[in-house]
């Protein structure tokens, strides 16, 4: 509206016509400005359209923005070193890694054709199955428009849950986790089966990745897990199991070492003395 207000205030060689607009109800005396025949209140409903556009946009782009930022806002990892994973920076020292960076990569090229099924990451601890779980749906965050990804580690979030019983202030309820796991469009649940002390679930754990794994029946959802499917039928239900993994793509590391295990040199140089 700015720019026809200006005008009326700061153009001098503007005059009243003998015509009228009849667009408002009643004639309204148009005015000549710069030689150019204009009715005040057709610009000014003009700019205030253009206006409300740009409010519109502006709120789109927001919201756009927020759901791009619920993966690096929303998510929780055991292990903080995974905020930082993609394809570019996994290590591949044997065959294994290689064909399973590949094949990751494929998923996610699936995933952009609106493919829906899950991507099972299965076997040995600290084999990478987090770092290339998180890789997809990195990429997938950072390429596709309007989607919304988060990677949730189980137990931490169990963690969370339980904290929120005695803590009020603590936002992250069951009801949260629910929603939030139910509601993006690309889900990574890591370390699957890991949270339970025994061979069953607990009725929470049961109960929020029920409500969740149900819900994303028409959703694609990454996995990663030390389990076998048979063991994970019996941490939860067969029933439940059989939907989650109702159409999978299974990936398996069987041969690769934990790369967390690193050796410490107790005979290289010390900068620091100790005190």
């Amino acid at each position: 509206m700015e720019p026809i207000i200006n005008s009326l205030q700061k153009n001098i060689l503007m005059a009243l016509t003998s015509n009228e607009c009849l667009k408002h109800g009643k004639p309204m005396p148009i005015m000549m400005i710069d030689g150019v025949e204009v009715c005040p209140k057709c610009e000014l409903e003009k700019e205030d359209v253009k206006f409300r556009k740009k409010l519109s946009e502006e709120a789109i782009e927001r919201e756009r923005n927020k759901r791009k930022n619920t993966l690096y806002y929303r998510s929780f990892f055991r292990d903080k070193s995974i905020k930082d994973a993609g394809f570019k920076n996994f290590k591949i020292k044997t065959a294994e890694e290689a064909e399973n960076l590949r094949l990751a990569r494929q998923a996610v090229a699936h995933y952009k054709t609106k493919k829906v099924f899950t991507t099972l990451f299965q076997g040995n601890t600290g084999a990478g199955k987090s770092h290339l779980a998180m890789a997809i749906v990195r990429n997938l965050n950072e390429t596709l428009n309007d989607v919304e990804c988060v990677f949730v580690n189980v137990r931490s979030m169990i963690m969370e849950i339980k904290d929120s019983w005695r803590n009020e202030d603590n936002p992250h309820t069951s009801m949260y986790f629910a929603d939030l796991l139910s509601r993006v469009d690309f889900l990574v649940l890591d370390d699957l089966g890991n949270e339970s002390a025994d061979d069953k679930a607990n009725k929470t754990v049961l109960e929020i990745l029920t409500e969740v794994l149900e819900s994303r029946q028409d959703k694609a959802t990454i996995i990663t897990t030390n389990c076998t499917r048979e063991q994970l039928e019996r941490i939860y239900t067969k029933a439940l199991i059989s939907r989650t993994l109702k159409i999978t793509a299974l990936i398996i590391f069987e041969k690769t070492n934990d790369k967390r295990i690193k050796k410490y040199d107790l005979d290289a140089p010390i900068e620091e003395e100790i005190e």
